[in-house]
Parts: C-alpha cells; sequence; structure tokens
C-alpha cells in the first residue's frame, strides 16, 4: 500500500529543525516529518514511539551525541535509515556513522531544501518495501498552523485562505489545559476540543499542534460572543478542579487577527503557563486578570543569610527564607528557572559554610544532590519551599550538635584558610609554611581532625566550586580549571570525575538539559 514516507528531525538547534520543517510542502513530494527531537536520547524515544522510516540527525548534541545515537538506533532498528547533518570538521564523526549505517550525509553549510529533498529521495529509494507517494490534498491545516505558532509568516496566495476560511469569526483566544505529571495522547486532546464545542454554542476551535504535554486550543467567536465564553470557561475549569494539585489551566487575552496567533501564544501563554508556579490557588489564569505585576520588594542577602546559619540562627535563616519566598510569591516577576538555579546555589553555599565551620555533615553533604533534584523537579512555589523546609531542618541538626560536633579554633582557621585560597597552587608545604607548623605534623594534625587527607579535602574544595561554576556560567571549561587552582587541564578533568563520577562536559550537558 502507498503511503508518505515518514521522517524524524533529530538535532540540537530548534531553527534548523523548524527550517527544515517548514520551507517546503513535505507531503507533496511524498514525505512527511513525524516528529522532531534535541538530543539523541530524546531522538530513541521518538523513533520507539513514531517509528519513522528515516532519521535525519546532527552530530554534535548534548545528552547524547549523533555517533552514539546512530550506533544504538542501527543497532536496535536495522530497517530505519539514517541521514547525518555535519560540519567540515566533524568528518571523522561522520565516517564512523557511515561504518555504522548511516545511509548519507549532507554539510550543513551547504544545506538546502532542494539537497535535502535529493538525499531523502535518494535513501528512500533504498528501501524496497517502501512505496510512498506524494499527497495531492496540499497543505493540511495542523501544518499550517504549527508554521505559524513557530513563528513563520504564511503565503498570501496559497496558505492564509486556508487558515482563513477555517477561523471565520472576529475574535480569538488560546486556551492551555495541562493534567498534573502527565501528557495528554490524541483521544483525550479530542475528547476536550469535543468539551469546548459541547459548552460553548457557535465556537470554531481547534487543536494546535505544540507541546504533547499541553492541550492547546485555537478559539473562535464573534465578538459579542467574547465575555460568555470566558465565563463558561471559568465555570468548567472550577468544575474540573483545575488549580487544586498545580494550576493547569490558562486563557490568553482576545486578539482579532488570526496572523497573531505565533506571538500570543510564544510571548503570553508560555508566560501565563510560567506563572502558574505561583498561582497555585486559582483554578485558571486569565491574561489581563492578574494582580499588577511589581518589583521584587528587595534582594535576597545571601551574606546575611548564611551568617545566620554560622551563628546557629538557623530558625531565623529559615524565617527569612520564607519572607523571601512570600515576595516572589507576590510579585511573580521572577523567572522560574532564575528562581530555582538560585535556591540550588543557596544549597550550595549552606553546604561550603557547614564546611568552613567544621560541622560534620556527611549526610548533608550526600543528600545535597537529591534536594537539588526535587528543587529542579518542582512545579510550584510551595513544593520549592516545602523542600528548602526539610533541607534548613537538616541544617538544624548538623549546627545544633545532634549530628555532629565542631573543632578547635586552629583547626577552623585552617579550613578557612583553604576555602579562601584553594584557587592558588595551594599545597601542604604552603599551609604548613603559613601557619608556621611542620608539614609532617600538620598532615597528621589534619587527617585527625578530617575523614579525607588534606589533598584530598582540598580537591573537594575545588571540585565543588568547579560544579558550582559548571551550574551558573557560561564559562568554557579549560577556563574553570584554572579558576579552580588547576594548572594542568587534563589533571582537572580526571580528579572531577573521580568526585561526581561525570567528567565536567558530562556534568554540565545533564545539568542544563
Amino acid at each position: 500500500m502507498n503511503r508518505l514516507c515518514k521522517v524524524l528531525i533529530v538535532d540540537d538547534e530548534f531553527l534548523v529543525r523548524q527550517g527544515i520543517k517548514h520551507h517546503m510542502n513535505w507531503e507533496a513530494e511524498g514525505f512527511t516529518i513525524v516528529g522532531e527531537a534535541s538530543n539523541g536520547e530524546e531522538g530513541l524515544q521518538q523513533v520507539k514511539l513514531l517509528n519513522p522510516d528515516i532519521v535525519i540527525t546532527d552530530i554534535v548534541m548534548p545528552v547524547m551525541d549523533g555517533e552514539t545515537f546512530v550506533r544504538t538506533l542501527k543497532a536496535e532498528y536495522p530497517h530505519i535509515e539514517v541521514i547525518v547533518l555535519s560540519s567540515f570538521s566533524e568528518f571523522e564523526y561522520v565516517r564512523s556513522t557511515l561504518q555504522h549505517g548511516a545511509a548519507d550525509y549532507i554539510l550543513k553549510p551547504k544545506l538546502d531544501t532542494n539537497e535535502l529533498l535529493d538525499v531523502l529521495r535518494r535513501t528512500a529509494g533504498k528501501m524496497p518495501e517502501l512505496q510512498y507517494e506524494p499527497s495531492h490534498d496540499g497543505w493540511r491545516l495542523g501544518q499550517l498552523m504549527e508554521k505559524m505558532l513557530s513563528g513563520f509568516t504564511l503565503d498570501e496566495d496559497n496558505e492564509m485562505p486556508i487558515v482563513r476560511e477555517s477561523f471565520p469569526l472576529g475574535t480569538f483566544r488560546i486556551l492551555a489545559l495541562q493534567p498534573a505529571n502527565r501528557g495528554l495522547n490524541r483521544l483525550e486532546h479530542e475528547q476536550i476540543e469535543a468539551q469546548v464545542k459541547e459548552r460553548i454554542p457557535d465556537i470554531v476551535c481547534s487543536i494546535l499542534p505544540v507541546d504533547s504535554r499541553l492541550s492547546v486550543i485555537l478559539l473562535n467567536v464573534e465578538p459579542e460572543q467574547d465575555e460568555e465564553m470566558v465565563e463558561k470557561i471559568k465555570e468548567w475549569s472550577s468544575e474540573a478542579g483545575a488549580g487544586q494539585s498545580s494550576p493547569v489551566w490558562v486563557l490568553s487575552e482576545q486578539f482579532s487577527s488570526i496572523e497573531k496567533i505565533g506571538d500570543i501564544y510564544r510571548e503570553r501563554l508560555i508566560k501565563l503557563m510560567e506563572f502558574c508556579f505561583y498561582f497555585t490557588n486559582r483554578s485558571i489564569l486569565i491574561d489581563g486578570e492578574l494582580p499588577p505585576m511589581h518589583p521584587a520588594g528587595y534582594q535576597f542577602n545571601v551574606n546575611m543569610f548564611l551568617q545566620h546559619v554560622k551563628r546557629n540562627r538557623v530558625e531565623a535563616a529559615r524565617e527569612y527564607l520564607r519572607d523571601h519566598a512570600a515576595t516572589l510569591g507576590r510579585d511573580y516577576i521572577a523567572d522560574v528557572f532564575e528562581i530555582k538555579s538560585f535556591l540550588g546555589n543557596l544549597i550550595f553555599n549552606v553546604t561550603i559554610t557547614l564546611a568552613d565551620m567544621d560541622v560534620q555533615s556527611a549526610g548533608l553533604d550526600e543528600s545535597k544532590y537529591t534536594y537539588f533534584k526535587n528543587v529542579d523537579s518542582a512545579s510550584s512555589l510551595g513544593e520549592v519551599m516545602e523542600v528548602l523546609d526539610q533541607f534548613m531542618t537538616e541544617v538544624q541538626e548538623c549546627v545544633s550538635g545532634t549530628a555532629g560536633k565542631r573543632s578547635d579554633p586552629n583547626m577552623k582557621m585552617l579550613l578557612e584558610y583553604m576555602h579562601e585560597h584553594y584557587d592558588q597552587p595551594l599545597g601542604l608545604s604552603e599551609v604548613a609554611k603559613h601557619f608556621h607548623f611542620n608539614p609532617s605534623y600538620l598532615s597528621s594534625y589534619f587527617s585527625s581532625h578530617k575523614k579525607e587527607g588534606f589533598n584530598e579535602y582540598l580537591n573537594k574544595i575545588r571540585i565543588e566550586k568547579a560544579e558550582e561554576l559548571l551550574r551558573s556560567d557560561d564559562v568554557t571549561i579549560s577556563e574553570i580549571s584554572s579558576m579552580v587552582g588547576y594548572s594542568d587541564h587534563s589533571y582537572f578533568c580526571k580528579v572531577f570525575k573521580k568526585f561526581t563520577g561525570l567528567s565536567p562536559s558530562r556534568y554540565r550537558r545533564k545539568f542544563w538539559a
């Protein structure tokens, strides 16, 4: 049976994926773009879900690169053909992918639609079991809507008439729904669309082809029906119990031209979804009906917070953190990613402070990674603060003496010196000279107070600082190795992997993925 040839795009550059998808009517040529992924790991998931005939993949990608992806893909799905995108400098990697079964490659600097079409035709021709043929239905509405949502302008003569004919009424809004902790399948999307039509008479609506975790619906009514439609959606969201675990319904402002759909979706609706992080007590967020947004009332004073911890005033530190969270929730202006990054670094700084105090906090040192993960995965500010509250309780146990004890003043000064000068050529001899100790005595003295030796503890300080830089700064790994006191980059990488189990580049990719 003849059908369209299914193509999956795997590339970490969003604009490359969008350019391939929207610069040609692929179905008229016998191909359909069935999905996309931003790295090899996502690509394998999409392959399992979509069963494409051909995969187009980049070489250099985070999480799982193209070379590993092709090798893994061809081992498990030998019938799927692969086309590799690469630059001139990556040809050795391309050679490896060809050896593992890739069908062809295209140099990115020379990539254009016609060349890609030629390569796709050649590749499809190698698959005798695939009888593909062009579709004569023209552009499907879903393709055109996806193109507009991605920021592309439709052709006025051939494409826009199809969209305007499909949505002929004068007023538009976009409604988005997201079930807690899961995505939606196609049937559920269709059921939601049917419910909209049932509840709101004389409406024109359509599910939009965006993130599968959301059900995003374009609503089109006459201007005089808009107010009634909004009230009906409010009633529906309240009946559905939205917002009880996390607020998941948002409704855009009204707009009068279908051409604005891309801007409204990208610039307003996605921002509304982020605001759900703050408004856990509302069943639906409606653009234009939120309280006024205020600049943050004050900046968080990290030094004062850490001073509270150092002086065993953990409850004061906890209350200061709660007050700051209340300000964030009231003003809802801060970017959610920035908040989570800031709080993750705050956890990191507290553990460093405890080390400076020589508080024995091995358990906290281990569990900080769980706290990082839980902060990152939290869906609301309330959930984040629950994680921080648990963390501060554990900090209280450490500094109060229930989980550890403090060392003598000399050891405290020694540790503070190491934390202040870790970025310098710091060895046992240099520190011993500074404190007027014999190096052998200092080594024994240090080991009697800490579970690790001098060099291991110094490496621990440096690697923890390197982790912080890899998480928060766009500095090269080579620069980071120098910044934390390693003159030999390869030795830094070796020590980093020993402490974390990952290379610096893998650690950075894993965090930012």
